[in-house]
């Protein structure tokens, strides 16, 4: 039985959203790994808006390694389609998991993305 209060009975904490962001060419892609949800949605949001702020060719989102993905990740990628959209930049999402798929799926939100398998195969669809 540990007596470190930081080990006390509350839950552990989910993992911590991590990003990375990439040139590819013209294209910008931005790598999410970890938990998409109401306490991590700020910093996917600020690693997003930067990227679009640089007016990319086209800016891929890569969603492989998002483990937990709720309506707050949703309701993130929604308002940020809506912001490129009226930037004039192309965005896709790049290798959804399998959580994602669901949530895009059950909501409906799925027809609202063009979804590529691959970065390579999002650039030769809608890079310049």
């Amino acid at each position: 039985m540990s007596t470190d209060p930081s080990h006390s009975d509350l839950p552990m904490p989910a993992p911590e959203l991590k990003t990375d962001t990439i040139r590819v060419g013209g294209a910008v892609v931005c790598v999410l790994s970890g938990d998409l949800y109401l306490g991590t949605a700020a910093v996917g949001d600020h690693t997003l808006r930067e990227a679009l702020d640089r007016l990319p060719d086209l800016l891929a989102i890569d969603l492989n390694a998002v483990e937990l993905f709720t309506a707050d990740g949703l309701n993130l990628l929604l308002a940020l389609r809506d912001s490129a959209r009226a930037a004039g930049v192309p965005l896709v999402l790049v290798s959804p998991s399998r959580g994602v798929r669901q949530v895009l799926e059950m909501t409906g939100a799925a027809d609202s993305f063009a979804v590529h398998d691959t970065v390579e195969e999002a650039i030769a669809r809608h890079g310049h």
